[in-house]
């Protein structure tokens, strides 16, 4: 029996707990030449600096809030001719502690308002004041 090979730079299709570092560049190097028709995608810092960063956002977030996250960030950032790209380093040291708080507080609350209204009910009143 052979095993298949998975490809990791099939961000788009992988299910995220088999994303890895690879996911992470190509999800970068798509978005870069959609967004900005940037051909070449370049690290920030260099590959190894990169690579390590990427891991740990990974294993501290998982794949699918980096995901939503880098989604969001490709949206709200706008290249300068000093910045034409936006890395995978960058993106994680810079923009994750902006976005990745709003990513978790919405999950948070369609996760209560999914556990009130599906398990416990909730009275008009009490979907009122939750909104």
């Amino acid at each position: 029996m052979t095993r298949q090979k998975i490809d990791r730079t099939a961000w788009r299709t992988l299910p995220h707990p088999q994303w890895n570092v690879r996911t992470v560049h190509a999800m970068f190097a798509d978005l870069n030449r959609e967004h900005f028709g940037v051909e070449t995608y370049l690290p920030m810092r260099n590959w190894g600096f990169e690579q390590g960063v990427i891991k740990r956002a990974l294993a501290e977030h998982g794949a699918g809030v980096l995901h939503e996250a880098f989604t969001q960030i490709f949206r709200e950032y706008k290249p300068t001719p000093d910045y034409p790209i936006l890395t995978a380093g960058f993106a994680i040291s810079y923009r994750l502690n902006t976005v990745i708080p709003r990513i978790l507080r919405k999950q948070n609350r369609k996760n209560i308002f999914d556990n009130n209204l599906f398990n416990n009910g909730l009275t008009t009143n009490e979907l009122v004041e939750y909104l």
